[in-house]
């Protein structure tokens, strides 16, 4: 189509207006200008995560993990635990690992921007992790009850965790101290449990100074197995600003911690089941122990040449004590906490002590011996 200068023209100066116009709002009224940044801090060492163990000294998530954030817009009004607007609906963020509070470290797509009119459009923030976490299964908003069901074998468990609210935050006014960045405060929302059994003693026998054991006089103990019963494994988890509260625990399970195999025991703790941290950390569903919840060991005893004894040992977990001046029995496993559980094995020496009955007190047997009559000699 034929166009001439004076439609040209025409064409450019209503697109000048347009560029005016667009410039004109941006500048009037600039709704979304700045990203929101993330950091993360754990108040204690997260533990497990995606079958993977973070070192015991740091409290940052595992490099390359992902978490979910939600973000409600609540105007002008402070937070009040309730959903109004959400303004970012299970945004998955990830860390790639390398400083914790770098915002550079946390990427996510597409990047939402903070409102300029920062008194009118207060954000509240909350988050979980991991992402994909099995048997995770979140409200729709994000905020309200969580269900969970924890997995039975160690490797497969995941350190669920949820964040404190980071309430009406501003780009120029974070929880970070660092403008338009917030940081996601993660607490660990299940138990930590650790198993190790050991020997009260050194069974070994040692002869003429030698650092050997004697082998036909020592005494070999080991362990064949430890199982739980009675392990509530799934509930209900309910946010509040800056902890939760587990309700409907359920689903008693049977739990193989040590399942049939060897594992020679010593004076020294050994971690079960294979004393690698990949394997012996198990994340449970806070709850109160029940008379129930019992822990059967199983282990061999065996000296010198002689056959091999098995034995059973029923463990009620609510009967152990904590370690101290006082120590106080666990009844409950509770949020956060991280509790080992030792099985001390003690074995029975078969003593003997020598007795020997006292004679009888004596008894009199007396005999009268007649005297003889008197005898007459003839001469």
């Amino acid at each position: 189509m034929k166009r001439t200068i004076k439609s040209i023209v025409k064409l450019m100066s209503f697109g000048f207006i347009g560029l005016a116009l667009l410039s004109c709002s941006k500048n009037e009224n600039p709704v979304q200008e700045k990203a929101i940044g993330f950091t993360t801090y754990t108040g204690r060492a997260v533990t497990k995560a995606d079958a993977s163990l973070i070192d015991k000294g740091k409290t940052e998530l595992l490099s390359g993990s992902n978490f979910v954030v939600y973000a409600y817009n609540t105007g002008t009004a402070n937070w009040a635990k309730t959903v109004s607007s959400v303004f970012m609906n299970g945004q998955t963020v990830t860390y790639a690992g390398g400083g914790k509070t770098d915002p550079t470290k946390y990427t996510y797509s597409p990047l939402r921007y903070w409102p300029n009119d920062e008194a009118s459009n207060l954000l509240t923030f909350f988050a979980y992790y991991p992402e994909g976490g099995t048997g995770i299964t979140a409200p729709s908003n994000g905020w309200g009850a969580y269900t969970f069901e924890a997995e039975t074998d160690p490797a497969d468990m995941i350190d669920f965790c949820l964040s404190e609210v980071a309430a009406n935050q501003k780009y120029s006014s974070t929880n970070s101290g660092t403008a338009g960045v917030v940081n996601m405060k993660f607490y660990h929302t299940l138990t930590m449990v650790k198993f190790q059994v050991k020997t009260d003693k050194d069974y070994n026998v040692y002869t003429n100074n030698s650092t050997t054991p004697d082998a036909a006089n020592s005494t070999v103990i080991t362990l064949k197995s430890i199982s739980l019963a009675a392990v509530k494994t799934t509930g209900t988890l309910t946010p509040d600003n800056t902890t939760a509260a587990w309700s409907a625990q359920a689903g008693a399970t049977a739990l193989d911690v040590f399942p049939t195999g060897t594992q020679v025991l010593t004076k020294d703790a050994v971690f079960v089941p294979t004393g690698t941290e990949a394997d012996d950390a198990y994340l449970m569903v806070p709850q109160v122990l029940g008379d129930d919840v019992i822990a059967t060991v199983t282990y061999t005893v065996k000296t010198g040449n002689d056959a091999e004894v098995t034995n059973t040992a029923k463990v009620q977990l609510n009967l152990a004590k904590t370690a101290g001046d006082t120590p106080t029995e666990i009844k409950e496993w509770k949020m956060n906490q991280n509790i080992v559980y030792t099985f001390v094995v003690g074995l029975k020496p078969i003593q003997f002590i020598a007795e020997v009955n006292k004679w009888d007190d004596e008894t009199a047997a007396d005999f009268t011996i007649p005297t003889p009559p008197a005898t007459t000699v003839t001469p």
